[in-house]
């Protein structure tokens, strides 16, 4: 069992819990949205409670503070400790390196054929989707897995300390996939899903596949919710959501997944969502199916928000999905060469 933990904003994420029932996987051809959790991916330890007490009381005597301190849990991801099959997998690898805003981001490649890149979850490490990078190695594809900024082996991120935002981790990604493209494939878990949907709403041309698994898909409401479980008043809460909109330049809706059709196609792309998720609920993916044509759905039951990607059902299903069209895509090398120089040589402006 993976354990997460955040020391820094006293957050503790735990997978799911052992002796959960045996998965029962259905397929549906149009699933309906359904609202999102009351942010029940947040630990419930002494550390939340803490944090808890001390949000409610900055609330009333300090709400500015109040608000640093929602700004400091919300954009520090939470600790991992990877486990040891994970090490394995990823000491076999052939280590990569790539810089992204001057601060390096490790990667490892296996195998040899088209390019698959897999993109772990807000919190997660590049030995997350182990189980389906092995799988996709067996169908005679190349994996290529990093750390994003602010996680595993990577280098901090451009705010410094362990702060980090997507918008960082999607410039991340298109430098990666950049310097190992063109992409046959991505596959994606929960936070990654969303980078890799703001990297394609922000010009990236993407891979040929996608196979997003418990995406992330609706930032914009799960603010609320939130800073109701941490303890924060709507007053701090709608002052956290206007900082951030002001700093990053962009309005919360432009994080949701589900407004990237609007402006343009998205790959073809298979979602899968477990019903009991309890960190990133099942309507996220629900949603995107909905808004995303031609979109594939998977739900599956008792296998909550990690270890899905580990069941043998789900990593047959995305192997399966991302295998069908076996072969590379007609871009030019140069097409990715000529991105990571646009890339590497373009200095976005400081988020802090």
């Amino acid at each position: 069992m993976d354990s997460l933990h955040d020391r820094n904003s006293t957050i503790v994420r735990t997978d799911d819990a052992a002796g959960a029932p045996a998965p029962g996987d259905r397929l549906a051809s149009s699933p309906s949205p359904a609202p999102t959790s009351e942010a029940a991916w947040l630990g419930r330890d002494w550390r939340f409670a803490l944090l808890r007490a001390g949000m409610r009381v900055l609330s009333r005597a300090a709400p500015s503070l109040a608000v640093d301190l929602f700004h400091r849990v919300w954009f520090t991801p939470p600790r991992v400790r990877p486990r040891a099959e994970a090490l394995r997998w990823l000491a076999r690898g052939e280590p990569l390196e790539f810089r992204v805003h001057c601060q390096p981001v490790r990667a490892w490649a296996w195998g040899q054929g088209p390019t698959v890149l897999l993109v772990h979850g807000w919190g997660g490490h590049a030995g997350h989707l182990r189980a389906i990078g092995e799988a996709l190695c067996e169908r005679g594809l190349r994996v290529v897995a990093f750390d994003a900024p602010a996680h595993g082996r990577s280098g901090r991120s451009r705010i410094g300390g362990r702060l980090v935002t997507l918008v960082e981790i999607a410039d991340a990604l298109r430098i990666v996939a950049a310097g190992v493209g063109p992409l046959h494939g991505l596959v994606a878990h929960s936070g990654g899903c969303t980078a890799a949907a703001l990297a394609l709403r922000g010009g990236w041309a993407g891979p040929q596949r996608m196979a997003l698994v418990a995406p992330f898909a609706l930032p914009s409401q799960a603010v609320l919710p939130f800073g109701r479980a941490i303890g924060a008043s709507d007053a701090v809460t709608a002052g956290f959501s206007e900082r951030t909109q002001a700093w990053l330049g962009r309005p919360w809706t432009d994080f949701d997944m589900t407004g990237l059709a609007a402006s343009r196609t998205p790959p073809p792309s298979l979602v899968v969502h477990d019903a009991s998720d309890r960190e990133v609920p099942v309507g996220h993916g629900r949603a995107l199916v909905e808004a995303w044509p031609g979109a594939c759905w998977m739900e599956t039951t008792g296998l909550g928000h990690r270890r899905l990607l580990r069941d043998p059902a789900v990593v047959a299903r995305v192997v399966e999905f991302i295998a069908d069209g076996h072969s590379p895509r007609s871009d030019r090398p140069a097409d990715s060469r000529d991105e990571l120089d646009r890339l590497v040589g373009h200095r976005a402006p400081a988020l802090a």
